[in-house]
């Protein structure tokens, strides 16, 4: 009989949270990670082992982005008040997964259209129009892993990425293969359109213990008048944030039970 990780609420509650590298306090009151799954989609965490283990990694702030559904949000709010108490930031979003691209749509209240198997140009363009009439920010998720991983054809260029008004792209990706975490190439061009386009670093956490890469690289670094969603979306619509990769990952993935599994025939 195999053996699998139950896990729960308290799994890290002995585990003090981790100091991202070079974090100045003084200039940035927020360290956040757009990018995390819960078992609403493909995750394995409840909405607050997530929030957990996020506060162990270093983050004091999250969107939650389950695979192509929102049915998180009634849990989150459930807990949303009880973190914020803690200096504790949680939002909601959704990841629009097809076969060619995934993208991060952070700040939507909900989202009810269908999302498309393998989407030509115009629904892509058409969902990105739809976050921003919402007052939403678009993120293109994990480039490297999309192309080298996956083996996505026609996924689009940064080139037209910028030209369909995407917001930020992910620069570092925690669940890639490790030459695929960071992606160099994005950051170059970045670099080169600042102001156009900004730079996110995203956990893609599905398992506390089964980051591809190995761990934590990457943070990203705000500074908001106050603690909330609002606030949150008004300072990454002028991309102009800070991230750091650090080559080493960090990973305390927590204490959990073992649990033996039946395997049928």
């Amino acid at each position: 009989m195999p053996r699998s990780h139950a896990y729960s609420d308290d799994d890290w509650k002995n585990i003090k949270p981790h100091i991202p590298p070079i974090y100045n306090e003084k200039a940035y009151n927020l360290i956040y990670d757009h990018h995390s799954h819960t078992y609403f989609s493909d995750g394995v965490l409840t909405i607050k082992q997530n929030v957990e283990w996020h506060i162990a990694m270093g983050f004091n702030a999250l969107t939650i982005t389950d695979h192509n559904n929102m049915r998180h949000l009634e849990e989150i709010n459930k807990v949303k008040e009880e973190y914020l108490e803690k200096g504790i930031l949680i939002t909601s979003g959704i990841e629009w997964t097809t076969t060619r691209i995934h993208l991060n749509f952070l700040g939507v209240s909900k989202w009810d259209i269908r999302v498309p198997y393998k989407p030509k140009d115009e629904k892509i363009i058409n969902a990105i129009n739809k976050v921003h009439d919402q007052g939403g920010i678009v993120v293109c998720n994990h480039i490297p892993w999309s192309v080298n991983e996956a083996k996505y054809k026609n996924h689009p260029t940064r080139e037209t990425l910028l030209e369909w008004g995407i917001d930020y792209i992910e620069i570092v990706n925690d669940d890639c293969q490790p030459e695929n975490v960071f992606d160099q190439e994005s950051y170059d061009f970045s670099m080169e359109h600042k102001g156009e386009i900004g730079m996110l670093t995203g956990t893609d956490m599905h398992k506390p213990d089964g980051l591809v890469s190995g761990g934590v690289h990457g943070w990203t670094f705000l500074n908001i008048k106050e603690f909330t969603e609002e606030a949150l979306l008004e300072e990454l619509r002028k991309k102009k944030t800070t991230i750091v990769y650090f080559e080493k990952p960090y990973l305390n993935p927590g204490i959990h039970k073992k649990i033996k599994i039946n395997k049928l025939n």
